[in-house]
Order: C-alpha cells, then sequence, then structure tokens
C-alpha cells in the first residue's frame, strides 16, 4: 500500500470516528469531534470542513456539528434494507395505543441491538424513545428476546462471544442465569426486563422472524417499573401477539405446537 493509500484509509478511519461520535452524542464542537478521533485540532478542522461539504455534517447556529442530511440518507437506507423496518410500523403504533408505553424494535447490530424505530406512550412520565440508540443483548428485554428466537447452537455461539456488564445490581452476569432467564421466556412467550439496565424501568419483549424461520429482529414495550411490573401480565402478551402478527407478515408460519 502507498503512502498516499495509507493517508487516505487514516483519514477514512478518523472520518468514521467523528460520525460514530456523533451518532452517539448528536452535537459536538470540532474540540469534541478531535478528541473522539484522538487527532489534531488542524486535522479535525480539515475532515469537518470535507464531510460538511458533501453533507454528511451540518453546522448549528451555535457552532457545533450534528449529523447531515447525507448521514441521514444512508441511515435510512440501511433501515428500509431491513423488510421488517417496512412492515412493523403499522402494528407497533396499534401496540403503543394498546398498552400506552414506548414501544420499540430492534435488529442486532454487532453484539447490540439498535433500534430502528421507537415510539413514546402517551404516559406524561415515560422513558426515552430515541432512534439508534443501542442496547446490550444480555441486559435488555429487546436484547433477550433476540437470544430467545436464536436455536440453540447460535445462541451458545453469541452468548460465549458477550461480556455481560453489571449496569445495575440486577443485571444477569452469568451465562448460566442468563440461559435460565431465556429458558422460562420461550415458554412463556416473552422476555422480561426488571431494572437490568435502567433501575427505573421495566420492559417485556419477543422476537421476529423471517419466512425462512430465522429471528430477524425484536419488539418492546417499556416503562416506569413501578407501574409496568404488575401490568407484565397483560402486556406481555401483548407484545408477543404483535411480534407475531409482524413475523406473519414477513412470511413466518410458526411451527404447529406439540
Amino acid at each position: 500500500m502507498s503512502e498516499q493509500d495509507e493517508g487516505r484509509k487514516g483519514a477514512l478511519d478518523r472520518g468514521l470516528s467523528i460520525l460514530s461520535h456523533l451518532a452517539d452524542t448528536r452535537e459536538a464542537s470540532t474540540a469534541e469531534l478531535a478528541a473522539a478521533a484522538d487527532i489534531s485540532r488542524s486535522a479535525a478542522y480539515r475532515i469537518v470542513e470535507k464531510l460538511s461539504q458533501y453533507d454528511f455534517l451540518h453546522a448549528t447556529s451555535n457552532g457545533r456539528w450534528r449529523l447531515g442530511p447525507a448521514a441521514a440518507r444512508l441511515a435510512m437506507a440501511a433501515v428500509h434494507s431491513t423488510d421488517v423496518a417496512d412492515v412493523a410500523p403499522e402494528l407497533l403504533r396499534v401496540l403503543v395505543q394498546q398498552t400506552r408505553e414506548t414501544v420499540s424494535l430492534g435488529v442486532l447490530s454487532g453484539d447490540e441491538m439498535v433500534f430502528i424505530y421507537r415510539e413514546r406512550g402517551p404516559q406524561s412520565v415515560s422513558v426515552n424513545a430515541e432512534l439508534g440508540a443501542r442496547r446490550p443483548l444480555h441486559a435488555t428485554s429487546v436484547g433477550k428476546a433476540y437470544l430467545s428466537g436464536l436455536d440453540t447452537r447460535e445462541r451458545s455461539d453469541l452468548l460465549r462471544t458477550l461480556t455481560l456488564t453489571p449496569f445495575t445490581p440486577q443485571t444477569l452476569t452469568t451465562t448460566d442465569a442468563l440461559e435460565h432467564d431465556i429458558a422460562k421466556a420461550r415458554t412463556r412467550g416473552w422476555t422480561e426486563e426488571h431494572g437490568e439496565f435502567d433501575l427505573a424501568s421495566a420492559c417485556c419483549g419477543a422476537p421476529v422472524f423471517d419466512h425462512t424461520g430465522h429471528v430477524v429482529a425484536a419488539i418492546s414495550v417499556a416503562g416506569l417499573k413501578d407501574r409496568v411490573e404488575p401490568a407484565l401480565n397483560r402486556l406481555g402478551p401483548l407484545v408477543l401477539a404483535t411480534a407475531d402478527a409482524i413475523s406473519r407478515r414477513l412470511g413466518h408460519t410458526p411451527a404447529p405446537a406439540p
């Protein structure tokens, strides 16, 4: 590889670091972007200027940076390349009306779930509904729902790669505990989260399958723990029914009960 190619590769890596940082923080100054990408301010200014020329970055009125329309177009193209993003929202809006809580649709991204659809419920106080937020597999109902939809070998292979970070004292931090929880969820039909990622919230989730029977996404309902936990036996079946309806729209035919 030539020195010129090395330089281009370095610039690409730094540009992607800047875009990734803004995806998480939503807004930052050039100095903050330089620190996040571990580069000098002069290098950050050059990369930011180039990204803004191609509409990947947009300057706010106070001189800070946000992702621009070109980045939004790429994000939407990625979302709409997944069929579940086309068929799920109509059914998820009904689920919001039924539960009055925040409803989300997540797909696997690396070893996390990323939300590609979220809608906040009408409750005066509800959990955050930021689109694009990422959540760990082991500590959330949406993540455990995805795990529950995998076959035994796929799930075991994936679990071996996970770092079971303790987000709260309630987080399941051993593979045995997580597998036991998933086994209960598979019997029940939906997963539950009791303050495992956020002590103030509780959630339930269910997997979504495509026409081949493979899990492609998961959905969840989340709200304040004091309000949702007593209602899980009502909310869980609603989440399961919605996930099943989305799966059917993707061509999935459930296996007959034994």
